[in-house]
């Protein structure tokens, strides 16, 4: 799996009064009607254990510009407070109330639909109640180990 390059995701749920993050690096769509993702979680963790019983939460698509943060969101054994990096909630207008990073490139609000344990981790199927997206800078890309970014294929032409 080593292989497999992917964006880098934050699933940003509250803590408490807090926001809380944590990187992810499984993260799908799942269908179009309705808009549904999948990810799954480790099951241990301060974010599965809200998303199984909040239901709420939302993935923030990063940018090259925010590695820092999912080098901080992906630590384990340490508190992933982010409260410096959402928007406040009189910036969020509408949607299902969880946090949003600031200038990720896309955001999906979602609401669970569905859950299944499978070994260590929790996967979860969820309905996207609604999309942010600001396009404000090149994804963040990880694959083989490491953090990368891509190439835009067609502008080499």
């Amino acid at each position: 799996m080593r292989h497999f390059v992917g964006s880098v995701s934050v699933v940003t749920t509250w803590h408490g009064d807090r926001p809380w993050g944590m990187t992810i690096n499984s993260f799908t769509s799942v269908c179009t009607e309705p808009p549904t993702i999948l990810i799954c979680l480790n099951g241990k963790t301060v974010t599965a254990s809200h998303v199984q019983k909040g239901g709420r939460f939302a993935v923030n698509l990063l940018t090259q510009d925010q590695l820092h943060l999912s080098e901080f969101c992906s630590r384990p054994g340490v508190d992933k407070f982010i409260d410096g990096h959402v928007l406040v909630p009189d910036d969020v207008s509408g949607g299902n109330g969880v946090p949003r990073l600031r200038e990720a490139s896309v955001v999906f609000e979602c609401r669970t639909v569905e859950q299944l344990v499978v070994g260590s981790h929790r996967i979860a199927i969820a309905a996207i109640e609604s999309i942010h997206a600001s396009a404000v800078g090149p994804p963040l890309l990880y694959g083989q180990g490491r953090y990368m970014h891509g190439v835009d294929l067609e502008a080499r032409a």
